[in-house]
Parts: C-alpha cells; structure tokens; sequence
C-alpha cells in the first residue's frame, strides 16, 4: 500500500496543475481579468503584461503536470511546479476576496510539491522505470538538465500558439465593460433603451452588461399595459436587465405582480447601484 499511495499521491497532485495550465491556456481572459483583480497584481506588473505571465504560467504548469504525472524527472518537476505556484499565490490568493480557502489549497500543494522535491517519485514511475530497465548506468542528473532544455525550448511556441488562440476571441472578455443607468421618471425609459442599443458590444463602448434600475415614480413604466411597453421591450432585445426597486414600488402602491415579465424586484435600488460600482460597474443618473 505504501507504494500505491505514492502514485495516487502523484496522479492527483498532477491532474491539478494539468487542468490549472489548459484554463491558463484556454480560458486567458478570465485568468486575466483575475490577475488584474487581484490584491498585489503590481508585484508582477514589472515583470510582463498580465497576459502574456498567464500564458507562460499555464504553458510550465501544463508541462510540470505532465511530468509529474508521468514520473519523469520528479525532483526537478516539483521544484519547478513551486517555483510557478508559490507567486500564483503571493500575488491571487493573498488577501483573495473569495477567502481564504485557494490559499490553503496551494499551501497544500506546495506542501506535496516538497515532499517529492525531496523523495522523488520512487514507485511505479518513468524514473524507475528508465533508471532500472532501460538505461541502469544513465546520469539521471544529466538526463533531467537536457529534459529542461527541451522543456524551456518548447515555451516559446506553446506561448505563440496560446497567444494565437486567445487573440481570435473578440470581443475580449478581459476588456468588456458593464454599464448601469439609474432612471426616476417614466419617460427616462426611452433615453436608457437609445443608449443601449447604441452602446452594442461591438461599439467602442465594449459593452457586456447593461442595467436599468427603476427607482421612484419611473417603476410605473413596468406596470403592464404603460405608455412605456414597447420601448421596455425594445430594450430587452438590445440585452438590457431591468431592476424596480421594491421601496418604490411600496411608495407608489404597485403590485408586483402587475408588473410587465422579465423584470427584477431590488429592495433598495440605490444600494444596488453602489453595490453596482464596487463590482466595477461605469454608472449614471438621469
């Protein structure tokens, strides 16, 4: 059982950093836009541009996965994981708004990771096997230099091809723009759906998100059958989300349920626009 326990210990230690590399390869805006959110992002801003360290990162984490998968060159595998996971962590997930849950995690992975910088692989691996079957006098010091000149050669055209793929997404996700207007009368309704059909995602605007939050008496607009029905739902078709605010409904007497479909009940419409601005949101008042 000692021997399996390395293994299981290796293949799912390793399935971590493989997934971890493809997201960082396939899913760049978002690992991104992360980047950029974090606490201490400008302790790597120095270094490169946000994407081009996401897309070396997941390129060593996708190779260090790979290999500590197969066993191969364990030693060396591990303390290059670390060397890639350890300002991961000092830089996303110190301070992290999601808790401090991921950071642990890695601490439990750089914890596994030194544990076969120190031991190797030792069972059921490609060391063993290359050690014992195939080449019992081989330096494996040697070996293990000449497979990180290998794996440093390949970086620049893993990273090439990574930066080809995530360059034919458009519009970038990383830089698309949430957009929010509070409205207090009526007919403000017709100026929000004209600026959102103007404000398309492909417009210089970038827009991702559009929100109309109806406070005071422009909640009357969404009852069903106002003057304002057909420009409420002009501006669905344009992607807009509409919010009442549930004090202003109360203020005026309006049942919720006389209101037109697809629109959402917000207890307080103001704070939602503060809530709003703290998540990045550009807004404005009419």
């Amino acid at each position: 059982m000692q021997k399996i326990s390395y293994l299981v210990l290796r293949v799912l230690g390793s399935l971590i950093f493989i997934m971890a590399g493809l997201n960082h390869l396939f899913q760049t805006e978002e690992a991104v836009a992360k980047l950029q959110k974090a606490p201490f992002m400008h302790l790597t801003s120095w270094i490169a541009s946000p994407e081009t360290l996401i897309i070396l990162s997941g390129v060593g984490l996708l190779i260090g996965g790979l290999l500590l998968l197969a066993g191969l060159q364990t030693k060396w595998t591990a303390m290059l994981l670390a060397l890639i996971l350890i300002p991961i962590t000092l830089t996303v997930q110190v301070d992290s708004p999601a808790g401090n849950g991921p950071l642990f995690k890695n601490i439990a992975l750089l914890g596994m990771l030194f544990f076969f910088s120190v031991n190797g692989a030792r069972y059921y691996s490609l060391d063993q096997f290359i050690q014992s079957k195939l080449f019992p006098n081989m330096n494996i010091s040697k070996a293990g230099k000449m497979l990180a000149i290998f794996a440093i050669a390949l970086l620049p055209f893993l990273s090439s091809c990574a930066t080809a793929e995530t360059s034919t997404q458009v519009p970038s996700k990383a830089s698309a723009k949430n957009y929010a207007v509070l409205i207090s009368q009526p007919n403000h309704v017709k100026a929000a759906v004209h600026t959102a059909q103007t404000m398309t995602p492909t417009s210089d605007y970038k827009r991702d998100s559009f929100v109309v939050m109806a406070c005071a008496k422009s909640v009357e607009a969404f009852v069903k059958g106002s003057d304002m029905a057909a420009e409420i739902e002009k501006g669905k078709v344009a992607g807009v989300q509409y919010k009442v605010c549930g004090m202003s409904l109360k203020q005026f007497n309006i049942d919720p349920a006389t209101l037109v479909e697809g629109v959402t009940i917000i207890p307080n419409g103001l704070t939602y626009m503060f809530d709003l601005q703290a998540q990045g949101y550009t807004t404005v008042e009419l």
